[in-house]
């Protein structure tokens, strides 16, 4: 059965590209839908989707990814912290602060930016929290605001003492954070995106950009733009940075924070900025371990990566010249600096060269080693996964996944990543 026009229907309702959650997953629900529908065909199923509003809902439901935790990559929320405090505040003294968060999921991440304006004892009444998210299942058991110990990771869980009560196996969120947040359902994709909204001051559009090619990517982008205020903050995922100065945009100079703003803008803020002030110490990362370079590797050379090529029509000249390039001669010197187990300095290089709007399957694949290597399992997870995205064919990415899953008690997706690792080589022996 071809389903390809229920594809491009997903593509363009909620810009779904189905190779970054999965094909196998997407096309498997699709399937189960068209067959739970009684439709007798794709084409019928189609007319369907387009009658009943409420048929297309179902579909989304079961394609969207509602993967979120409380203070998940925790860094953004103390630049949150540390930028209000330093640059807006203070100017601005009685006017609220507004924060947009889309996608918001289950909650879990504008709750947190909830907690975390709490914490610097500022009353509800100095910000405003909205919330959206294309799921409204996901709406629902937001404004709940009922957790199980999943959305709970990491080790640093003071908060959850201060803002919930435990009640048998689930955590109870209190009210004056639930309060807090206004949810609504939103696609940043829509026409009808956010009409008659004042700007937003800051803007959380974290993992979202991840499940979008080229195309819908620029539109999202702009339709965040025109709800961002000139001298406004917009926060992206680890693995999303790389178009965001195509846009206008440049980094702030807030390690592994991925935070962006207008050029302008941000050129003020980074010349405020010292990297030798308390509050800029205290964003940067632990510096993982140095490895000798003698240490045992999960493969023959974790330093060589060595992805399908494809044939790219450039002359020899020109191929050299491509060599010698700044970018890749960042690239190269990482490479050589993870094979020596140096990965604090991996993680500058690579989040320089996204900053720069470099972005490659082997900068995210470096990426996933170095924060792997400093006990983030579920953000290298995330690196691995882009890397995969951007070349289907690598091998040394599908292997460590692979590994890494088994690290996660996570067989199933271990061993389909193994198969994928397998077949790459086989073509290619």
């Amino acid at each position: 059965m071809n389903i390809l026009p229920v594809l491009d229907l997903l593509r363009q309702k909620i810009g779904l590209n189905p190779e970054s959650v999965g094909p196998a997953s997407v096309e498997k629900a699709v399937l189960e839908h068209i067959k739970t529908s009684g439709a007798a065909d794709v084409d019928d199923y189609i007319r369907k989707i387009h009658e009943s509003p409420a048929e297309l809902k179902k579909l989304i439901e079961s394609v969207v990814v509602p993967e979120t935790s409380f203070f998940r990559n925790r860094i953004p929320f103390v630049t949150l912290k540390d930028y209000l405090r330093r640059f807006v505040l203070n100017k601005r003294p009685g006017k609220p602060v507004r924060i947009l968060c889309v996608p918001c999921s289950t909650g879990e991440e504008p709750y947190s930016i909830a907690m975390t304006l709490f914490d610097m004892k500022l009353p509800a009444s100095q910000f405003f929290i909205h919330a959206g998210d294309i799921s409204e299942q996901a709406l629902q058991f937001a404004r709940l605001g009922v957790y199980s110990p999943y959305s709970f990771r990491g080790h640093d869980l003071d908060f959850r003492k201060t803002y919930f009560s435990k009640q048998d196996d689930t955590y109870i969120l209190n009210k004056e954070i639930r309060d807090a947040v206004q949810f609504e359902h939103l696609n940043v994709l829509s026409d009808n995106f956010l009409p008659g909204h004042e700007p937003y001051d800051i803007i959380f559009c974290r993992n979202l950009l991840i499940y979008f090619d080229d195309g819908i990517k620029g539109k999202a982008i702009k339709a965040l733009s025109k709800h961002l205020s000139g001298d406004g903050v917009l926060f992206v995922g680890h693995a999303e940075g790389g178009k965001i100065p195509q846009y206008g945009y440049a980094s702030l100079d807030y390690p592994m924070s991925f935070a962006f703003a207008r050029e302008e803008y941000a050129k003020t803020i980074n010349g405020a900025l010292n990297i030798n002030t308390p509050a800029k110490k205290e964003l940067l990362p632990p510096a993982p371990a140095q490895h000798p370079a003698a240490k045992p590797k999960l493969f023959n050379d974790t330093g060589k990566i060595t992805p399908v090529i494809e044939k790219s029509g450039k002359n020899a000249a020109e191929e050299e010249n491509a060599k010698k390039s700044p970018k890749n001669e960042n690239l190269s010197k990482a490479k050589e600096l993870a094979g020596k187990g140096a990965f604090d300095e991996v993680l500058a290089i690579c989040e320089k060269l996204l900053s720069e709007g470099a972005e490659s399957a082997e900068i995210y694949y470096l990426l996933g080693q170095a924060v792997e290597s400093a006990g983030n399992i579920l953000m290298a997870e995330e690196y691995l996964k882009k890397a995969i995205y951007l070349d289907a064919d690598f091998y040394d990415a599908l292997t460590h996944l692979s590994l890494l899953y088994d690290r996660m008690g996570s067989p199933e997706k271990a061993v389909s990543f193994r198969k994928r690792a397998q077949r790459v080589k086989s073509r290619n022996t």
